[in-house]
């Protein structure tokens, strides 16, 4: 028996219009592409955001929240008021949840974050600022570290599946909160890394950040100092590329050229 392609048409996907109470009725759409049954990469829309979507697939499985597509996906996704794109695959899954008010307020929180982090010190590349200017700013980053421990407390680490590209405000905030607060939550940011919901290299920074400021041999080599500038000591350097490739890095090599150094490789 010949096997056609089933067209599904789902209009206003995460079209979900803001009216009674501020959070009432919102929802997040995301696209997910999974290879033998595992999630292998996706997309996240923002809190509230509207999309139409027409797709065909092969077989269709849906239900309230949910449409599961499978062989020979075709879809086309408008974001509103932006330009249509498409996507394909063999297995795709468009889910639309809704949103509790707390979540949607931490989000926020976390975007307003990224300017207020950037407030001061983000004028100087060098850090020439008045004493004044990082008083301020440090008054700021304690406040920040205070909201992100409240959020975390809720929710648990802020990544990527949780808030999309303002995940990465939460490491900025702990890259610039004290020492402490850096060691509390670097295991939550390596477990978000390990199951994709972060980014590699700011678990490089992180952690090798941490491991200066101990004494410690960093572990990524993300680390540089002194004049002229060089690495900081890397812990079993002969295998450093391979850990950083584990976690999606390029090798030390490439990185060195970003400092304009060049990277002999240990063996």
């Amino acid at each position: 028996m010949t096997l056609y392609p089933r067209i599904l048409l789902i209009g206003a996907l995460a079209g979900v219009a803001l009216s009674g109470r501020a959070e009432d009725g919102l929802t997040q759409t995301t696209v997910s592409f999974y290879a033998g049954g595992k999630p292998v990469g996706g997309m996240i829309f923002a809190i509230g955001a509207k999309a139409e979507l027409s797709a065909q697939a092969n077989h269709v499985d849906s239900d309230a929240t949910s449409r599961h597509l499978t062989g020979n996906v075709q879809a086309r996704l408008i974001p509103d008021g932006g330009q249509s794109f498409i996507l394909f695959g063999e297995d795709v899954v468009f889910s639309k949840a809704p949103i509790s008010a707390e979540r949607a307020k931490a989000v926020r929180d976390l975007e307003a974050m990224a300017a207020t982090d950037q407030l001061y010190r983000g004028r100087s590349v060098q850090g020439d600022l008045t004493p004044e200017e990082w008083q301020q700013q440090t008054a700021i980053d304690v406040a920040n570290t205070k909201r992100l421990a409240e959020i975390i407390d809720a929710f648990g680490w802020p990544g990527l599946r949780f808030a999309g590209a303002a995940s990465q405000t939460a490491f900025l905030v702990v890259q610039h909160a004290d020492h402490d607060t850096q060691r509390k939550y670097l295991p939550l940011l390596r477990d978000a890394v390990q199951r994709g919901d972060a980014r590699g290299n700011n678990l490089a920074l992180l952690e090798d950040r941490i491991r200066i400021a101990d004494g410690k041999p960093q572990i990524y080599g993300s680390q540089l100092g002194g004049t002229p500038l060089q690495f900081e000591p890397i812990e079993d350097e002969a295998h450093v590329d391979e850990r950083r490739r584990a976690i999606g890095l390029p090798p030390m090599a490439e990185y060195a050229e970003m400092f304009g150094l060049t990277y002999t490789p240990v063996h």
